[in-house]
């Protein structure tokens, strides 16, 4: 256990020494942050069944984003999802959906066409794009109002969230977006998809199919975690090579508190596994909780490392003492990854 106390001493001493970026002013008011951001063209989302592909004003296709857990979908995204007009006021700082500036009366406002097509329009959208981390800002000085009413946005923990600026585009919650349609919404983790809506598309006559093999709650939750496991422990490792390609003091503080907050949810998934009743479990499911739980506490440990080498790197200090560290607990996540998914992912 030495060596993570040396490695909280470390945490402790450079916090105290390292200015890693403006969360508040002085009378404790959020302020904009350069965050960093997962860029995921393998998250798709469909509304009432169908998927949605998105697309910006030149036609390009745009993917969602993840910032801190939570998923988020352009505006123009929203607009299209919503069937709502939306409008930047730059003045204010607001994006407004529904009533504008411009059309107060909404319903003779115009909606943007082609911004979201249905995967049966264009069937044959292939996703090569792979996920990668890029920066952007979190602005709490961006307000939102939905038929001139101000909106305020929580993640599924109630934590509150603000609108993210990525590549001259704003983005909002996705699970914000669903309460404003007031449509349920869910994460089919094996298939990497939001769904919002209900599912039902329309009144046509459900075709006979095979019954579908029932997954109990039990495994259904496992499968959660590990999935949720193994995107931070990616998304952490993609964090080294953005250090080695960092240019500027700042970019290498955004990667600094971008790796905290890998390791707040890294804790946070660990004691959610931890946690779980296995009262109800069968013997194969608490075997598969031990290995989920296993590899959690490992990349818990791989993440803290992590997160040590940025801040060492965001003071310009030397964090080759920690090479072996790195690598033992990289190979060791990877082991304890791999046993895991074998009695979990099916």
């Amino acid at each position: 256990m030495k060596r993570f106390a040396v490695l909280f001493a470390a945490v402790a001493l450079l916090l105290n020494t390292c200015t890693i970026g403006v969360y508040a002013d002085a009378s404790g008011t959020a302020v904009q942050k350069k965050v960093m951001l997962y860029l995921k063209p393998d998250v798709t989302v469909e509304l009432n069944g169908v998927r949605q592909i998105f697309k910006n004003i030149k036609g390009e296709t745009v993917y969602p984003i993840i910032y801190n857990g939570t998923t988020y979908l352009s505006v123009r995204a929203v607009s299209a999802l919503m069937k709502e007009p939306i409008e930047w006021d730059s003045g204010s700082k607001t994006v407004f959906i529904g009533k504008t500036l411009s059309y107060p009366n909404k319903s003779s406002a115009p909606i943007p066409t082609g911004a979201a097509i249905s995967a049966d329009e264009k069937d044959t959208e292939k996703i090569t794009a792979a996920s990668s981390l890029v920066t952007g800002y979190s602005k709490p000085d961006v307000l939102v109002m939905y038929d001139f009413v101000i909106q305020s946005f929580q993640d599924v923990n109630g934590a509150t969230v603000y609108p993210i600026i990525y590549n001259g585009t704003t983005y909002l919650p996705v699970r914000a977006v669903s309460n404003l349609m007031n449509e349920p919404i869910t994460w089919d983790a094996a298939a990497k998809k939001i769904c919002i809506g209900d599912g039902k598309q329309d009144t046509e006559e459900p075709k006979e199919q095979e019954p579908a093999e029932k997954i109990s709650a039990a495994a259904a939750k496992l499968k959660d975690l590990y999935d949720r496991e193994e995107t931070l422990y990616y998304e952490a490792t993609a964090k080294i090579t953005n250090l080695k390609t960092a240019e500027t003091t700042e970019d290498k503080q955004v990667i600094a508190a971008s790796a905290s907050e890998n390791y707040v949810r890294a804790q946070a998934i660990t004691v959610e596994i931890k946690s779980i009743d296995l009262s109800s479990f069968t013997v194969e499911e608490k075997a598969a909780h031990e290995k989920l739980l296993a590899f959690a506490e490992s990349t818990e440990y791989y993440v803290l490392v992590l997160e040590n080498i940025a801040y060492l790197a965001a003071s310009d200090a030397d964090y080759s003492m920690l090479a072996e560290t790195f690598l033992y607990f990289a190979m060791e996540s990877q082991t304890k990854m791999n046993e895991a998914r074998a009695v979990i992912v099916q």
